[in-house]
C-alpha cells in the first residue's frame, strides 16, 4: 500500500517508513521482530509448527547469506528488493531496477546479455550461497565467446580471459562510469573494445599511420607477422624487379616520433627519386636520373641495352667502338682487372674518388700494356697500336705480307707465305706473354734449329745448299757431288734405305747422312 507521503510501506512492518525500499535508502529503523504486523506475526508463528527451526530460518527469514556484493541487502527488510511475496525466485525486472547499466544495454541490444534476455538472471547469478561466493557462474572452457559478438580464433583461443578483460581495455563510456562509481571496474566483463588496438595499442608498430584502416586489412589472426592481405601494388608505389624480393624492413625502418615512441614508418614515404632510398654511388657525376642506366631488375649490373638506350658514351672524350662497346663499365672505370687481360689503367687524379673515375685515354697504351714491348718503336708509324690493330679486335692484324716484305728485314717467299705469324714469332715464356717479333737472325736456323733433322752432321753448311723455301723436301739432290756417286740399281733405292735413323743420347732420333762408309759391306754386310 502507499502512504500519503507517496512512500510505499513495507508489507511486513506496520510502521515501516519505506526507507528500505529497493535498497536505495538507509535500512529501516524497525529492526526487531516484535514490530511485525500482528497478522503477519501470527502467520509466522503458525508456520513454526509446520517446519523445523532450521528450515524456518532458511526459508522464512533467509535461505542463506548473500554474496559480499549484495551484503547491504541482508535481512528480512531487504527481501523485496529482489523478490515479490507469493512469487518464487528473484525477478529479472527487480534485478534490472538496480542494474541500470545492463538494462540500458539490453534495450540497445548490446553485449552477451542481449542474447540471453529470455533467461532468468538467477540461472547464471545465483544468490544466498554465502559471502565468499561468486555471483558469476562461468565455465571458461565451454563458454562460446562468439555469443558476445567476438569470435576467438587462432592465437586468441589460447589467451587467458584476464589478458583481455582488463580495466584499461574497457572502451564503453557508460560501463566505465557505472562500474567505477560502484567499485566494480576490476570485476566486470562488460564494455570491452573489439578492435585490435584495444588490446594491442601499446605494441602497435604503425602508430597513427593507418588510423583510417583496420588491422585485418593486412594482417590475420593466424599469423600476425605475415601481411598476406596487403597488396603493395595498390599503393602509390608499385613494386617491380628486385623490389619484389626486398624485405619490408629494408625500406620501412623504425623511427621515433616527437614523444619518443618508436614505430615503423610505412606512410607517408618519399619515393620521388631513387636517392630517397639509395645512396648515389656516382656522387652526382652521372646526373640524378638513375633510370638512364638502371632499372629495378638489375641494379648492381648495368645492362648494355640500357647504356645504349639511355647513356650516350659518345658525349664523353672516348667513343665506344668495336670491342670497347662490349666491355663492362667497371673494366675501364675502377673495377678489379684480371692480370691476364693485359690492362694497365691509370686515372685522372681529380676523378679518383668518383664511383666511375675517368681513365687517361690518349693512346691505346694508356690502358693496354705494349704486347710487343717496344719492338715496333723504330717501324714506320712508331709503336701506335692502330698501325696494325683496330677496335674490332687484336686479331686479325692489319700487318699483311706486302707490308712484311716492305718493312721487315726478311722477305716472305715460297712456303713461308702460308705460315702464320706466331709460327715464326712465338710467345716468350716470361711473366707476361708477348710474341717475339724482333728476330735474332735471318738464316734458317733462326727458326728451324729445334727441328733440324740433321743435328751437327753438316756443320755450318747452309740449308740452302740442299733446300729452298718452296718446300722442305728435297726435289733433286746431286749425289755425284758426294764421295759416293750413285750408279746402277743404287739410283732407284730410297734415301732412307741407306740413311737409317739413329738414337741420340737424349733419346731423340736423327737420320744419319754422314759420315757413312762407302764399302759394299757397310750396307750389305756379308751378302753377295
Amino acid at each position: 500500500m502507499n502512504e500519503p507521503n507517496g512512500r510505499q510501506s513495507c508489507p511486513l512492518l506496520d510502521d515501516c517508513n519505506g526507507n528500505c525500499h529497493r535498497g536505495r535508502l538507509e535500512p529501516c529503523v524497525a529492526a526487531d521482530m516484535t514490530r511485525l504486523n500482528p497478522a503477519v506475526l501470527t502467520a509466522l508463528l503458525l508456520a513454526t509448527f509446520l517446519i523445523t527451526p532450521a528450515r524456518l530460518e532458511a526459508q522464512v527469514i533467509s535461505p542463506g547469506k548473500l554474496s559480499s556484493v549484495h551484503g547491504d541487502l541482508e535481512g528480512v527488510r531487504g527481501c523485496t528488493n529482489c523478490h515479490e511475496l507469493s512469487k518464487s525466485g528473484a525477478l529479472n525486472g527487480k534485478c534490472l531496477d538496480c542494474h541500470e547499466l545492463l538494462q540500458n544495454r539490453l534495450r540497445q541490444r548490446l553485449g552477451y546479455h542481449a542474447t540471453v534476455a529470455d533467461r532468468d538472471c538467477a540461472s547464471c547469478h545465483a544468490e544466498h550461497r554465502g559471502r565468499e561466493a561468486s555471483m558469476i557462474e562461468l565455465d571458461k572452457q565451454r563458454f562460446d565467446h562468439g555469443e558476445v559478438g567476438f569470435d576467438l580464433v587462432a592465437a586468441h583461443r589460447d589467451v587467458p580471459c584476464e589478458d583481455c578483460h582488463q580495466p584499461e581495455f574497457i572502451t564503453a563510456a557508460d560501463v566505465r562510469s557505472y562500474t567505477s562509481k560502484h567499485g566494480a571496474l576490476e570485476r566486470t566483463y562488460l564494455g570491452l573494445g573489439t578492435t585490435c588496438v584495444t588490446c594491442h595499442d601499446a605494441e602497435n608498430p604503425h602508430s597513427d599511420q593507418f588510423a583510417a584502416r583496420g588491422c585485418r586489412d593486412c594482417h590475420s589472426e593466424e599469423n600476425w607477422e605475415a601481411t598476406d592481405g596487403f597488396d603493395h601494388d595498390q599503393t602509390r608505389y608499385r613494386l617491380t624487379g628486385q623490389h619484389r624480393d626486398t624485405s619490408c624492413k629494408e625500406c620501412h625502418e623504425p623511427t621515433q616520433d616527437r614523444n619518443g615512441a618508436t614505430s615503423v614508418r610505412f606512410a607517408p614515404l618519399d619515393f620521388s627519386s631513387c636517392e630517397s632510398c639509395h645512396n648515389d654511388v656516382h656522387k652526382s657525376d652521372l646526373g640524378k636520373d638513375c633510370t638512364r642506366c638502371h632499372d629495378t631488375g638489375t641494379w648492381h649490373r648495368v645492362e648494355r641495352t640500357l647504356v645504349e638506350r639511355r647513356f650516350d658514351h659518345s658525349r664523353t672524350q672516348f667513343r665506344l667502338l668495336g670491342k670497347h662497346a662490349d666491355a663492362e663499365c667497371e673494366t675501364c672505370h675502377g673495377g678489379p682487372v684480371p692480370p691476364d687481360k693485359g690492362l694497365r689503367i691509370s686515372f685522372k687524379a681529380e676523378t679518383r674518388s668518383f664511383a666511375y673515375p675517368h681513365p687517361f685515354a690518349d693512346a691505346c697504351t694508356s690502358c693496354h700494356t705494349d704486347y710487343h714491348r717496344g719492338v715496333f718503336s723504330e717501324s714506320p708509324g712508331g709503336r701506335a697500336c692502330d698501325n696494325c690493330h683496330d677496335d674490332d679486335g687484336w686479331i686479325p692484324a692489319k700487318y699483311d705480307i706486302a707490308r712484311h716484305n716492305r718493312e721487315a728485314r726478311y722477305a716472305l717467299e715460297g712456303a713461308h707465305l702460308a705460315v702464320i705469324c706466331t709460327d715464326c714469332h712465338p710467345s716468350r715464356e716470361t711473366g707476361e706473354e708477348a710474341a717475339q717479333f724482333q728476330s735474332s737472325g735471318q738464316g734458317c736456323s733462326s727458326c728451324h734449329e729445334s727441328d733440324d733433322p740433321h743435328g751437327e752432321q753438316f756443320g755450318v753448311a747452309p740449308c740452302e745448299d740442299c733446300h729452298d723455301v718452296r718446300a722442305f723436301a728435297i726435289e733433286t739432290f746431286d749425289h755425284s757431288a758426294t764421295r759416293y756417286p750413285l750408279d746402277g740399281a743404287h739410283r732407284d733405292v730410297p734415301c732412307q734405305s741407306c740413311h737409317d735413323e739413329i738414337e741420340n743420347p737424349d733419346g731423340s732420333l736423327t737420320r744419319r747422312y754422314r759420315p757413312l762408309g762407302t764399302d759394299c759391306k757397310d750396307c750389305h754386310g756379308g751378302s753377295k
